[in-house]
């Protein structure tokens, strides 16, 4: 009885698995892929910004707020909450794709914590709680007029990153400003560069401090591709 050979899955299963990821959104093209690295790791390094701003205000060990297992707070020092923790969002999320990557080659379903995390989850992460964790150990708690932009920033990487290679089925699209027989790829394309590209420049503006100036930046920068699009 132990003898017995696993039966491999049949091509049925194989072809559920594959439409699942589909499914899933976790199927891209290559130079979406690319793209999204790109951009969702500069995102993930943005936090070393805020922390250069504020490096004397920072105390040189940061109380975490984490008990160790010897019951003392697992402080951590100053290097490690500026550099290190945004370091290690970088290094999980080239992990992420690259895991999102081998799903999509061999037709498998990504395991549940790399669904959850996306390609998206890790520069959330930093950009609201590594920087958050630095604004605490600053004293300087959570200011709307820097969370509000960062929201929008991240809002707009969520955007621009549905926009590239926006399938011509997709619930949310620019559909509405193409022309009769209108270059449904080209629109979408540069929507999508564009918000990739504002999401960056709202969230670094707010980590270096024009936080009060990058809530409506982000509104100018989502209004950019629909105006460009209507004066194609």
């Amino acid at each position: 009885m132990g003898n017995k050979k696993k039966r491999p899955p049949d091509a049925l299963q194989k072809q559920m698995e594959a439409e699942a990821a589909r499914a899933l959104g976790k199927h891209v093209s290559k130079r979406k892929g690319r793209i999204l690295l790109a951009v969702t790791l500069a995102a993930c390094a943005l936090p070393m910004l805020l922390g250069v701003r504020l490096w004397d205000r920072i105390p040189e060990i940061v109380p975490t707020g984490l008990i160790g297992p010897d019951g003392k707070d697992d402080s951590l020092p100053r290097v490690i909450v500026v550099f290190g923790m945004p370091g290690l969002m970088c290094l999980l999320n080239v992990i992420a794709h690259f895991q999102l990557l081998f799903n999509q080659k061999h037709l498998t379903l990504p395991s549940r914590p790399v669904r959850l995390v996306g390609r998206m989850g890790f520069p959330v992460i930093s950009v609201l709680f590594c920087s958050g964790l630095m604004l605490q150990a600053a004293n300087l708690g959570c200011p709307l007029t820097f969370v509000t932009p960062c929201i929008l920033g991240l809002l707009l990487l969520l955007l621009g990153a549905h926009m590239l290679d926006c399938p011509e089925d997709a619930r949310i699209s620019l559909r509405f400003l193409l022309p009769q027989g209108g270059d449904w790829n080209a629109v979408h394309d540069l929507a999508g560069k564009i918000w990739l590209a504002g999401s960056l420049l709202v969230i670094g503006g707010a980590m270096l401090g024009a936080g009060s100036v990058m809530a409506p930046a982000a509104v100018a920068v989502l209004a950019l591709p629909l105006l460009l699009a209507h004066f194609r």
